[in-house]
């Protein structure tokens, strides 16, 4: 029953979230609320992984939580229910597409939907910054908004390799207790 439960809930993320893998953040919270299968802090810490794993985002997040509620099964099963609403409407929506690609209407549509996906990026970019830069007691952990305004500056300044500058975080977190 977990697992066909672990299935719907994947299925649901993928097919109501747009705007790229961070568009499936609020559902993923939601998910986390309404199941206990993971906290806040917790999907604050996938995200950490997955920005250092290969893959898209979002089959990472299925993956980690696949794997966390049902091991290798509940992994692939959690993917499975994320992909199958795309694989469905990728053909479906190719064949409209090109149909409506110089409608008006449908060219303003678009840009509504749009408008929706960067209004829910935007609220699971404040509910992950909270996770990140609150401690448990409500205040600001300053240390951490210091080490990542560093990094922003240093990564949009310089060449380095992002991937370099978050190892570097973790390595100055660890000493500096973030």
């Amino acid at each position: 029953m977990l697992i066909i439960k672990l299935f719907i809930e994947f299925l649901k993320i993928g097919g109501f979230s747009f705007g790229g893998g961070l568009g499936t953040l609020p559902y993923v919270y939601e998910m986390a609320k309404r199941t206990s299968w993971i906290t806040e802090e917790y999907i604050t810490n996938i995200l950490t992984v997955t920005q250092i794993t290969p893959g898209p985002l979002a089959c990472n997040i299925a993956t980690i939580v696949g794997f966390k509620v049902s091991g290798l099964i509940g992994a692939l099963v959690a993917n499975i229910g994320f992909i199958t609403p795309a694989i469905c409407c990728m053909g479906v929506g190719y064949k409209i597409f090109n149909k409506i690609k110089n409608n008006n209407t449908a060219n303003k549509m678009i840009k509504i939907v749009r408008s929706a996906a960067l209004a829910v990026l935007i609220s699971s970019s404040l509910t992950l910054f909270k996770t990140a830069f609150l401690q448990t007691n409500k205040t600001l952990n300053i240390r951490s908004i210091i080490l990542a305004i560093i990094l922003f500056v240093v990564c949009k300044k310089s060449k380095v390799n992002a991937l370099y500058l978050m190892l570097i975080s973790t390595i100055l977190a660890i000493f500096i207790k973030v």
